[in-house]
């Protein structure tokens, strides 16, 4: 299948050198701003909350949880799952390896795209990738083509879909009500731009962390487990691949390497170009101050990427052969929680729409970035068709699509920020 060897040249060579060789270089490049920023919350929240700010633009917290929103969805666990069902339990190693050296470079598109923001005619800003890669290439046409990628990318068929599939197989709802109902809602805060998304995600999102994060951290503590031998476990598999196991089938370390990153990037939205549209938005004046925030939500990214995939390898699920996502973690907690299916619907409704009307808003920016009068109306035309044309096809066929468009997006912006790399300033 080509989207099949597009998503295996993407993730397992092409993507994955990248990744490795701008994240290093940024990071000593930085010497290591990633770590002196972690350490230091207090500091960059008093800066978000203080710095020196104009009258134009977003409330810059409610900013920091749009883009929560948007990176922490259905693929905190519905990727995180099939990354170490495929690629053993190293593939979680590889997401860590992924979201250290992802930090930098999410804070650098973010930094770039507040830097050469421009007004909009909404008291609002119009920034990210489409505005910094005509900076760094002096040729619209790879601007255009990276706004036409994040268009297909900003129709969320993936989480769409399984959203979608929770209604219908938890509550019973006919297929086409579910669809009717997700659509409206999805369009309704959609037609408010980003404003009306950060009111949203600012109200869901503190609640779906907290409640997920208890949950499983209950779970993990009484499972039992010897964490010791288990993180063993997952650094050998990193690096030695991991034998069949039950009905899982064994996985070599270029699967590891491949499904870990591939997911972590796909998860945390590392070097797509999602944030950096979401945070030209900020009323802050000063680039560092927003960009840094970028390393706090991907560290709580991979926090819960890692509460899942501990989740599944503390209770043995990983490996047992489950349809889909949803039914391994509801196994998973059926033992301490006996509502587990009832709480995991709500919990995939909340992080899987969040993310759809994230990346919706980022398309609808990226359409009219390629045609400032029509071109929000023919992609939200799109985008519907998107939507309901995928909730008739398989989870794993949706995944795929998101998997290999995003591959091309992380390529043409990672090189567009490198071209650029003697603009950034870590501060």
């Amino acid at each position: 299948m080509v989207l099949e060897f597009l998503d295996n040249l993407l993730w397992s060579y092409i993507d994955f050198f990248l990744i490795l060789c701008i994240g290093f270089y940024l990071t000593l490049k930085s010497k290591f701003f990633q770590f002196r920023t972690i350490v230091r919350p207090i500091k960059t929240f008093n800066a978000l909350m203080n710095g020196t700010r104009q009258a134009r633009g977003l409330v810059p917290i409610r900013l920091y949880f749009s883009s929560m929103g948007g990176s922490i969805g259905i693929g905190n666990v519905g990727a995180c799952i099939t990354a170490v069902s495929i690629g053993g339990p190293g593939g979680l190693f590889w997401m860590w390896v992924a979201v250290f050296i992802g930090m930098l470079v999410k804070y650098s598109e973010i930094f770039l795209g507040i830097k050469y923001r421009i007004h909009d005619k909404k008291h609002g800003y119009d920034g990210g990738a489409p505005h910094y890669l005509m900076r760094a290439f002096s040729k619209k046409w790879i601007s255009i083509i990276f706004c036409l990628l994040m268009c297909i990318y900003g129709a969320e068929i993936y989480q769409f879909k399984v959203v979608e599939d929770v209604f219908v197989d938890t509550f019973g709802l006919n297929r086409y009500l579910a669809i009717l109902v997700l659509l409206s809602g999805t369009i309704y805060v959609t037609l408010g731009g980003i404003r009306r998304l950060s009111i949203i995600c600012t109200i869901l999102m503190p609640f779906f962390l907290l409640t997920y994060t208890g949950v499983c951290l209950y779970t993990i503590y009484h499972s039992n487990v010897d964490f010791f031998a288990l993180l063993t476990t997952i650094c050998k598999s990193a690096f030695s691949g991991h034998a069949a196991v039950g009905g899982f089938a064994g996985s070599t370390v270029v699967m590891a390497v491949h499904h870990g990153m591939a997911r972590a990037v796909y998860s945390g939205d590392i070097g797509i170009g999602y944030d950096a549209i979401i945070q030209a938005e900020t009323r802050i004046t000063d680039p560092c101050v927003q960009a840094r925030t970028a390393v706090f939500s991907l560290f709580t990214d991979c926090a819960i990427c890692t509460l899942t995939i501990l989740l599944v390898l503390c209770t043995g699920q990983w490996c047992v052969g489950h349809n889909n996502a949803f039914d391994c973690v509801v196994t998973a907690l059926m033992g301490h929680f006996p509502n587990a299916q009832l709480l995991m619907a709500i919990f995939f409704f909340l992080a899987g729409w969040t993310t759809v009307l994230g990346y919706l808003a980022v398309g609808m920016k990226s359409a009219k970035a390629i045609s400032l009068e029509k071109g929000q109306f023919f992609y939200l035309i799109y985008a519907i068709g998107a939507f309901i044309t995928f909730s008739f096809v398989a989870q794993g066929t949706a995944l795929m699509v998101m998997s290999v468009s995003g591959g091309l997006l992380l390529c043409i912006n990672l090189f567009g920020i490198f071209k650029l790399r003697n603009e950034l300033k870590f501060c």
